[in-house]
C-alpha cells in the first residue's frame, strides 16, 4: 500500500495556484488533477481568500450590464422560453406556461 504525502501550502501559495488556474485555459478540474490537488481542497481555499482578502471580494453587480427582458412579451400562452448559450455545447433553457 503506498503512502500518500500530505503538503501543506500557505495562504500566499494558494493564491498562486489559484491566479495559475485562472489564467490557464484549464478548468478546476483539469488543473487540479495535473497538479495532484484535491478538488475539494482547491475549492475550499478558493472560498478563504475570497473570504480573507479584499482583492478577491465579490463586486457589486452593474445595474446597466442587466437586460429589461419585460419588453418582450409573452406568447399566447401567457408563459415565455428564455435559452442561455454556456458554450461548449452547453445551453440552459427556462420554460414558464
Amino acid at each position: 500500500m503506498s503512502k500518500s504525502t500530505r503538503i501543506r501550502r500557505t495562504p500566499d501559495q494558494w493564491r498562486e495556484l489559484i491566479a495559475e488556474q485562472a489564467a490557464s485555459a484549464m478548468s478546476q478540474e483539469a488543473f487540479c488533477k495535473h497538479k495532484r490537488l484535491a478538488l475539494s481542497t482547491f475549492a475550499n481555499w478558493k472560498r478563504r481568500l475570497g473570504l480573507m482578502s479584499a482583492d478577491l471580494k465579490p463586486c457589486a453587480p452593474d445595474p446597466s450590464a442587466w437586460i429589461d427582458l419585460s419588453s418582450l412579451g409573452v406568447n399566447s400562452s401567457g408563459g415565455w422560453t428564455i435559452e442561455l448559450d454556456l458554450g461548449d455545447g452547453v445551453c440552459l433553457r427556462l420554460r414558464r406556461g
